[in-house]
């Protein structure tokens, strides 16, 4: 047996060792005797060299050490569970062939022969999906990575074809491995990287894997903030400007920046979107050309259903929903169908409060930012939703006044309205457009005893204004004047004497405002529409919170003639700065 004469090199800061097994017998007899209580002290003594030696150990003797387990497989009961720990920690994908034929063989015998050991090995074969110390150039891993990666994923497909109730084993392992926040962007990269490959070879899982990196993404998301997020840009953008002007007359070149030093949770965030939408192109392009309609529609099915579930629940997410964008992007049916499926809900009085007010919000993002939407099919929604809005207001009664808690879903529904039409209002007056938005009865709703404009966001109830009084659509300024006359928050207590004060503003929640993670910002630019500018107005009656520094506000009053910002964030938009970062 290789177990009486192997020699394995041990490398330590001091000196190095040789340390031997020093063995009578070979492994099954050895493992025999520990079950019948012979002698229990080789098999220990076994287990520590192993560990020991560790990832030291050296391909022919590992190799032996495989053949001889494989040798005696039917033995390796529960009593062995050490022994099987302790050849799982070795790693083996970056190996010779000969030991990689030889620890798939092992792997793949000994959870046919004992299904128990099935999760204890998925876990590490999961677990070495985060083992990689090659670096990655654009997100693509090194022939290296892919050779070691494919190693562990034939096995992981053997298993799951020889035990098919390993799925669930499959989706434990892989939520409970995923990297946790703050590891590096690297291993988050890989990570996600070979999820996506595990559903190459097993399709009728990509559902759940989807939900379960996006749920992950998520939580990556909510910690970049976007005021952290533009800080972080500005100091680069000045950063830069300085490096340049200590260099002027040098020609230099220079890298396109991202957040790995200044902000790595949103580092994280865009290698590991980049990654995805990169699997979404190459998934609905199979040939790199000429896009699939049956791929891109199954594909879309499986994101919808995610989005449902962990997306549109979720409030104030600046990036990840913006891989439903893509994909919609990709074919426009897409878009249209994803709109129809998000006013469904909204119609719908049965679903959840806080579900149809997200759709909503999703909607006029959508309609206002898709350049793959038609100016017909925008023209389409603004009549169904203003007649919705309009029937919401024939079926109230008269004495009804402003009630932001019970007209919660008409109220964002009317700013969504005011949003799209002042979004795209240079389109939608074009032709026959005007009379169009004239036939929406917008008067109606604005004069409504409901006074929807109160509840609206000021950017939006401002630019709305400007346009409607520009194309006689409704005349607005009166109410909004009153409305800031009367705007006094309401102070209430808590059941535990806290005061609370009440503003009955809607939010700024508009989830396709501009994306600012820098990597993956090139597959959202083609199908993004940049805010055009306001109407031609500047004397616009002063009833905007002077302070509020939102680029879009500024469009109205400063005329910026750069590609302003329609945006509502709580902080300044700083796409123009990531601009000039990229193209610096």
């Amino acid at each position: 047996s290789i177990l009486n004469t192997s020699r394995l090199d041990i490398q330590s800061p001091a000196k190095t060792k040789v340390v031997r097994f020093q063995l009578d017998y070979n492994l099954e007899s050895l493992l025999l005797d520990f079950v019948t209580e012979k002698d229990r002290n080789l098999y220990q003594n076994l287990l520590c060299q192993i560990r020991t030696v560790g990832q030291e150990i050296r391909d022919d003797d590992l190799t032996q050490l495989l053949r001889e387990a494989r040798g005696c497989i039917s033995i390796l009961d529960t009593n062995f569970r050490l022994f099987v720990q302790v050849v799982l920690i070795l790693r083996w994908a970056h190996r010779s062939d000969e030991v990689v034929v030889e620890y798939k063989g092992f792997l793949q015998e000994l959870c046919s022969a004992h299904n128990y050991y099935t999760k204890q090995v998925i876990d590490h074969l999961v677990s070495s999906f985060k083992f990689d110390n090659e670096e990655w150039k654009d997100s693509q891993p090194t022939d290296e990575s892919i050779k070691c990666f494919n190693n562990i994923h034939h096995v992981i497909k053997s298993i799951l074809s020889l035990i098919p109730m390993s799925k669930e084993i499959l989706i434990t392992s892989l939520k409970k491995n995923y990297p946790y926040m703050k590891k590096s962007s690297h291993e988050h990269e890989t990570y996600v990287y070979n999820m996506l490959k595990i559903i190459d070879y097993i399709p009728t899982m990509r559902e759940e894997i989807l939900k379960i990196i996006i749920t992950k993404l998520i939580t990556l998301d909510t910690h970049s903030p976007r005021a952290e997020l533009e800080s972080s840009m500005q100091e680069q953008s000045e950063q830069q400007a300085e490096d340049i002007f200590e260099i002027d007359n040098c020609e230099m070149e220079t890298e396109i920046p991202d957040f790995a030093e200044t902000h790595p949770v949103a580092h994280s965030l865009d290698i590991s979107l980049t990654l995805i939408f990169k699997y979404i192109r190459e998934y609905c392009y199979p040939d790199g050309k000429t896009i699939d309609n049956n791929r891109t529609k199954s594909l879309y099915l499986d994101m919808f259903k995610v989005f449902e579930a962990v997306i549109l629940p979720t409030h104030a997410i600046h990036h990840v929903q913006f891989l439903m964008f893509y994909i919609v992007g990709i074919r426009p049916p897409l878009a249209v169908l994803f709109i129809q499926t998000l006013w469904k809900k909204v119609s719908n009085p049965n679903e959840a409060l806080f579900i149809r007010q997200a759709s909503v919000f999703y909607i006029a993002s959508l309609l206002s930012r898709a350049k793959c939407i038609s100016i017909n099919f925008v023209q389409e929604m603004l009549n169904e939703i203003s007649k919705w809005a309009n029937n919401y207001i024939s079926r109230q009664e008269e004495s009804l006044n402003f009630d932001f808690g019970l007209h919660r879903i008409f109220y964002t529904t009317c700013q969504a309205i005011f949003y799209v039409i002042a979004f795209r209002y240079k389109e939608l007056v074009q032709g026959k457009g005007l009379v169009l938005l004239q036939g929406l009865n917008l008067g109606k709703i604005v004069t409504s005893r409901l006074n929807p404009l109160k509840a609206c966001v000021p950017t939006v109830a401002t630019h709305f204004a400007s346009v409607a009084r520009k194309y006689q659509l409704a005349y607005c300024y009166t109410i909004m004047e009153h409305n800031a006359r009367a705007a006094l928050p309401r102070v209430q207590r808590d059941s535990a004497g806290v005061e609370i004060v009440q503003e009955y503003v809607l939010d700024a929640f508009f989830p396709f405002d501009p994306y600012l993670l820098i990597r993956s910002y090139e597959f959202i630019i083609p199908n993004y529409r940049e805010y055009s500018g306001s109407t031609e107005e500047t004397s616009l009656p002063s009833i905007a919170d002077e302070d509020d520094e939102d680029d879009f506000l500024d469009a109205t009053f400063q005329q910026m003639s750069c590609s302003p910002n329609f945006s509502y964030s709580f902080s300044p938009g700083l796409s123009t700065d990531k601009r000039a970062l990229i193209n610096s």
